[in-house]
């Protein structure tokens, strides 16, 4: 039977305001032996999938860091301190980066993007009644652009490799297991 593993010390190795990395020496409980782990702490996040009147799913494209790559994603991002609910800060991260305002968000699914060095949880959620009503509001580091794909393209984009970004596709996922249960597939 899978048992925790004993943290034996821990200690910040650096701090960058908005993420943590940690190291931890553990010991296996099924071998009894120490090891030097690393773990990357981060706020949650929400990934915001939001449909418009016309069966258009409102998404981003935006240049990241990691990959040295533009990816097109759904919208989303850290939940601030100041966000009451994922819901809030869905709502925020979809005004703020693509204009589109909805007052009816749903949490669809949520989930630990990479358990093995990641702690932060993601929430997917759901909005059918997009409607775009004002100019993006960016932050200083964005650099971001807004397109509206047909619902029904979804899949070929997915399937060509245009969506890469995993917690789109995890979005993705979630929603088409949420309207099976709803029956009521777009």
């Amino acid at each position: 039977m899978i048992q925790h593993w004993e943290i034996l010390n821990r200690k910040t190795v650096r701090d960058f305001k908005i993420m943590q990395i940690e190291e931890k020496k553990v010991r296996s409980p099924r071998t009894g032996n120490a090891a030097d782990v690393l773990a990357i702490h981060f706020p949650a996040w929400v990934v915001v999938l939001a449909i418009t009147a016309a069966k258009e799913v409102v998404m981003v494209r935006q240049y990241r860091h990691g990959t040295e790559k533009i990816h097109l994603e759904l919208p989303g991002g850290l939940i601030d301190p100041g966000d009451p609910s994922p819901i809030v800060a869905a709502q925020r991260e979809l005004l703020e980066e693509t204009g589109y305002r909805s007052q009816d968000v749903r949490i669809i699914g949520e989930c630990f993007p990479q358990p093995a060095i990641l702690s932060n949880k993601c929430f997917v959620c759901l909005t059918i009644d997009a409607e775009y009503t004002q100019d993006q509001t960016l932050d200083e580091g964005e650099d971001i652009e807004v397109i509206k794909i047909p619902i029904a393209d979804i899949p070929l984009k997915i399937e060509s490799n245009d969506i890469d970004n995993g917690m789109t596709l995890l979005a993705f996922f979630y929603f088409w297991a949420h309207e099976q249960k709803e029956k009521r597939l777009f």
